[in-house]
């Protein structure tokens, strides 16, 4: 079953779809997937309701740094398309594109935010904060030429990736996150 969406609202792919939107390029095919039915390593570095960050940095042995490849801040809502990249070699491993309530931080964190240096689960787990994802779903997106660019893989790649809120303890939504994996 190939899952499409309107290109406004909150899909399966919010926000990407806003990012793709702005830049004339079609929204990935998409595959939706039950997590137990999602191959390793996959399943194990999207199936939980733990950080990505911290999952990351175990799999791949090295801390995570963050590559802003666009950034549309807004004074409440900030949305950025990233790349995590391995601190040992650059090696991108997690395309993400992120909507942030920053009204749900505190302004000191909010700064760190903005200053987009770090993954944002990082910064979290730096400051203590506690929050938990909620993946709305799974899925393999199909062979897309875009994310084969950003991963500087094969074009006939295909990928796997999660929709997911991060939830604070109070069940405030603090994020929307589209993350894909590469192959």
């Amino acid at each position: 079953m190939i899952a499409s969406e309107p290109s406004t609202g909150h899909g399966l792919l919010y926000p990407l779809n806003l990012f793709r939107q702005r830049d004339q390029h079609p929204l990935p095919a998409v595959e939706a997937l039950e997590g137990e039915a999602m191959p390793e390593p996959y399943r194990s570095l999207l199936v939980h309701t733990g950080d990505m960050t911290s999952r990351l940095e175990a799999f791949h042995r090295s801390r995570m740094t963050l590559r802003a490849l666009h950034v549309d801040p807004q004074p409440a809502i900030y949305r950025r398309e990233v790349l995590l990249c391995t601190e040992e070699d650059g090696t991108p491993v997690e395309y993400g594109a992120i909507e942030i309530r920053l009204d749900a931080f505190p302004e000191s964190l909010r700064s760190e935010i903005v200053a987009a240096r770090q993954p944002l689960g990082g910064l979290l787990n730096h400051h203590g904060m506690k929050y938990h994802s909620a993946p709305r779903g799974f899925f393999r997106v199909l062979p897309d030429a875009t994310l084969a660019s950003l991963f500087n893989v094969d074009a006939a790649s295909c990928f796997y990736g999660r929709s997911n809120h991060l939830v604070s303890s109070e069940k405030k939504t603090l994020a929307r996150i589209v993350e894909v994996l590469r192959p």
